[in-house]
Parts: C-alpha cells; sequence; structure tokens
C-alpha cells in the first residue's frame, strides 16, 4: 500500500495498483477534458501579449488520453464498498465515462452542474454556444447517503471560479470541493484524487481533516504540489515499490 498524505508523479493507473483493495472512502478527481492546451496557447497568443501569464501557466499541463477502461476497473478494485466517485467532465466525455464506470460495476447516478459565473474561453470563436458550466458525474459502489445537514443539496452547484487560477488552468474552486468532500466523507477518510493538477483537490481533503492519496504526471504541476501542500516527494520509495510488483506475475491484473 502506498504511504498516505502525499502526492506521487506517476501514470493513475499504474499508481492504482499500488493501492490496497477496498481502501480509498471517496473519489474526488478532475482528469483532462481533451481540449487541447496547446491549440488554447496559439489562440491566446492571437490576442495578444496580455495573455502570457495563461500561456506561460498552461505550459507543464500534459493533455494524455485517458484509458477509460482500466482506470475504471482499477478504480473499482480500490474503492470501499457504499462510497462515492465524483469525476469531472467534458460534455463529450460523458458517454464514456458513464459507459466504462458502469461496465466496471459503479452505479450512475446523476449529472451535477457546476454553474459558473463567468463563461470558459471558445477556442471556435463563435461556432459554438459558451460554457458557463461543467459537468461532474456522480458515480456510486454499494449505496450510500449523502450527509445531508439541514436542506437537501440539488444538482445544480454554483460556485464562482477562481478569477486568476495562476495555478493551474483547470482549476476548481475550493467552496465547491468542500461541498463535496463533506457531503460524501467523513474525518479520517481516505480520497482519491488521480489527476491532481494544481493540487486544490488535495489541499480541500488535507484542510477537512481527510487523509488523502494523489497522482499527477506533469513534473511542473507536481513539484508545484509539493511546495503547496508542504510535502516531501516519496520517489525512492515509490520506485522499490513499483519494482516489488513488477516481480509478481499477476501485477497487472492485480
Amino acid at each position: 500500500m502506498l504511504p498516505i498524505n502525499n502526492c506521487y508523479n506517476l501514470d493513475c493507473i499504474q499508481g492504482m495498483k499500488l493501492i490496497d483493495n477496498k481502501s480509498i472512502g471517496l473519489l474526488l478527481t478532475d482528469p483532462p477534458y481533451d481540449v487541447g492546451y496547446d491549440k488554447k496557447s496559439e489562440e491566446l497568443n492571437k490576442i495578444g501579449k496580455g495573455r502570457q501569464k495563461q500561456i506561460n501557466r498552461d505550459k507543464d499541463y500534459i493533455e494524455s488520453s485517458i484509458n477509460y477502461k482500466d482506470f475504471c476497473q482499477q478504480l473499482f478494485r480500490v474503492m470501499k464498498v457504499n462510497t462515492h466517485c465524483y469525476i469531472f467532465c467534458s460534455s463529450k466525455q460523458i458517454k464514456d465515462w458513464i459507459l466504462n464506470m458502469e461496465n466496471s460495476g459503479f452505479k450512475f447516478i446523476q449529472v451535477l452542474i457546476w454553474q459558473k459565473n463567468k463563461s470558459t474561453f471558445d477556442m471556435t470563436r463563435g461556432y459554438k454556444y459558451s460554457e458557463i458550466k461543467e459537468q461532474i458525474l456522480f458515480f456510486m459502489k454499494g449505496w450510500k447517503r449523502l450527509n445531508i445537514n439541514g436542506k437537501y443539496p440539488t444538482s445544480i452547484l454554483k460556485f464562482n471560479v477562481n478569477i486568476s487560477n495562476k495555478f493551474h488552468p483547470t482549476e476548481k474552486p475550493m467552496n465547491l470541493l468542500y461541498r463535496l468532500i463533506q457531503l460524501s466523507s467523513k474525518e479520517e477518510d481516505l480520497v482519491l484524487e488521480t489527476f491532481a493538477g494544481s493540487g486544490n483537490h488535495l489541499l480541500a481533503i488535507q484542510n477537512l481533516k481527510r487523509n488523502f492519496i494523489g497522482f499527477e504526471l506533469s513534473k511542473g504541476f507536481y513539484e508545484q504540489i509539493l511546495v503547496r501542500l508542504k510535502l516531501q516527494p516519496k520517489q525512492l520509495e515509490l520506485t522499490k515499490e513499483i519494482q516489488k510488483y513488477h516481480q509478481k506475475e499477476d501485477w497487472l491484473k492485480s
């Protein structure tokens, strides 16, 4: 089992293979949306130098393709029974996520909508409607009631965007993350974030006194996360752990 309360510079599917069966109490993750940030930088360059900070910020972003089947199968193995999963995604990814999560054994509950106060950057320049919301897919393994204290939550979550997004192009607001974590976990639960990005998810988990394991493939963002969360890199321990698992013939099937 990986040491908890740390983030690892590792592909999340390989990383999940190092997590024990039925050990995770909540998934809160923000995978790549398949939007192409290299193309976004080109468009920002056309607008002018005023956007240079955004271009510099996005240079470490890795728009990796997602192996939905392998991801969902590993996730189902590591999740405890009667737990929740939240996956931020683009509109065109909804079908793939639902299909593969259900095939792996999860129950699809609903699409939550994060309603923003600001539209996203439109790279088509007028060939589609500007987006002022994002989707959060809500799944369960088994059945688990939300931690409702008072008014029942609705599927429309209204939270302002981070004005600066200074750490990462796809940062989510802390208050939105706090809301989801509090509704679906309790203190000391172990929460998984497979695409840690800016580290906001991990910071929110840490602030609410939950334990966490995070993965981030980009070396630049990974090093930023270590600084933000005051973590120590675990690369040596992780390397030994991977070597140990590689010696097992059934490592890829675990």
